[in-house]
């Protein structure tokens, strides 16, 4: 039996991943995008703003995707002008992949206004309560790495009180 505040801690973070999906989502249906293209996307602009350049195996191995499938969704951004190939500056035989302005006017300035409201709520927590909240994400994280990697000789969660997990 769990407690109250575990149960209200259960249904905020379902809460959490409703609307974390619905923001993506959003930035999906706003860029016409799919999932794959869209998480392409934020990482090669993320890795933009940090100064490295990304090769599309670094994109696979981000993805976990095969190269094959890396090169279909490159192309299908390509043709829709959010991203373009360019010449490794050192290696001839090496391309690299940039967003276009395109691709930052449809999806940077979404995923900058909502890390800036959540870096504001993560200002207001404290250190004590940025360490619970780390702690906690790394377990939830745990949790779901140990269920998606095989079966589990924990017992199953009763299906009707966490349904909305």
């Amino acid at each position: 039996m769990t407690s109250t505040g575990t149960e209200e801690v259960i249904r905020a973070l379902a809460r959490f991943r409703l609307s974390d999906e619905g923001m993506h989502q959003r930035v999906r249906a706003t860029a016409s995008l799919g999932d794959n293209e869209l998480r392409i996307l934020q990482f090669l602009i993320s890795r933009g703003r940090d100064g490295f350049d990304v090769k599309p195996s670094e994109i696979a191995r981000e993805l976990g995707i095969s190269s094959a499938s890396t090169t279909a969704l490159l192309d299908r951004l390509e043709r829709q002008g959010s991203v373009r190939r360019v010449s490794h500056p050192t290696d001839r035989r090496s391309i690299l992949i940039a967003p276009t302005e395109r691709a930052f006017g449809e999806v940077a300035d979404i995923i900058d206004a909502y890390e800036t409201r959540v870096a504001g709520a993560i200002d207001g927590l404290g250190d004590e309560g940025r360490r619970a909240v780390i702690a906690f994400l790394d377990a939830v994280a745990e949790a779901a790495d140990e269920i998606a990697s095989g079966p589990s000789t924990t017992r199953a969660m009763p299906q009707q009180r966490y349904a909305s997990i």
